[in-house]
């Protein structure tokens, strides 16, 4: 149910995100002529301009927009929508209150409190948090001694936040992919410019030119608008992922200590025969080992 919820939010952000996005570029003047129109100049060359000013109006300055980008601004589009569909998973997913779950540190305090060991190891296994996963793989070495314990915490903690952190990579990606992107964008556009200038003579029209040059400066401008928060939410989730190791770490290194008196350490003189995933299982194996008897002389 948690999961439903969380992916209904990343999606509403999403749609939200992207209905504001079409109403600030819907709401830019598509046509610059209006004013003219307005103005009452009866002249020649006023009225050329305003008819074809008019002829402009029926476009909009996104369907613009959209057709000078092409296939370019598609792809750039794909990589916006991935983008902001991360930033909102990260955002959920990636809090102080999910790593380090106070209600769960409360409960696992009260049941060591009631040296109820089992059911307190029992909560950690069955919780994904990052403070039950280190304190759990701690628990599980603590028959050992304190030092490999602390050890397994350290190790477990490493690699949750090696996972974590291999998310974030896919922001870097798109930071780095979006200028190139736009920059192929730039290069095609002045190609199709000074095509029309090699294929048209001396005189060539300024309309085509201005599609060439609208191609290359829109590909350059969306390279660059991704790139920027793609960035900012790479060194943002990097601290902050930093920092829930650091909380996960201090908070599961107390309750460490407090399971220590329900954990049998293990005997040099009775080796185990394998490494059992439940600590007090094993310390009761451990305590409930026959006593060999005494040999008989003969």
């Amino acid at each position: 149910m948690e999961s439903r919820r969380d992916r209904a939010g990343a999606v509403a952000a999403l749609l939200a995100f992207w209905i504001l996005a079409v109403g600030v570029a819907t709401a830019v003047p598509p046509a610059i002529g209006q004013e003219a129109a307005k103005s009452g100049v009866e002249t020649a060359t006023a009225a050329a301009t305003t008819d074809a000013d008019d002829q402009g109006d029926g476009e909009s300055f996104l369907s613009w927009m959209v057709r000078a980008s092409g296939v370019i601004g598609l792809i750039i589009a794909v990589m916006s929508f991935y983008l902001v569909a991360l930033v909102v998973w990260l955002t959920i997913h990636y809090r102080a209150s999910a790593a380090v779950p106070r209600g769960l540190a409360r409960e696992v305090h009260e049941l060591l409190e009631q040296r109820r060991f089992g059911d307190a190891y029992n909560r950690l296994a069955a919780d994904r948090s990052l403070f039950a996963r280190v304190l759990a793989a701690g628990v599980r070495k603590l028959p050992s001694g304190a030092a490999p314990a602390r050890r397994a915490m350290e190790i477990a903690n490493e690699d949750a936040t090696m996972e974590m952190e291999h998310r974030t990579t896919y922001l870097a990606t798109v930071g780095t992919l979006g200028p190139m992107i736009g920059l192929v964008g730039t290069v095609y556009g002045m190609i199709k410019a000074f095509r029309v200038i090699a294929t048209k003579g001396a005189a060539p029209q300024a309309s085509q030119l201005a599609e060439g040059i609208s191609t290359a400066l829109f590909a350059t401008l969306e390279g660059i608008a991704i790139s920027i928060p793609a960035i900012y939410f790479y060194a943002y989730f990097r601290n902050r992922i930093a920092r829930m190791s650091l909380e996960a770490e201090m908070a599961a290194e107390p309750l460490l200590e407090q399971f220590a008196p329900g954990v049998k350490p293990q005997e040099a003189s009775h080796p185990t025969p394998a490494a059992h995933p439940h600590p007090f299982a094993l310390s009761a194996a451990l305590g409930a080992r026959p006593t060999p008897p005494p040999s008989l002389p003969e």
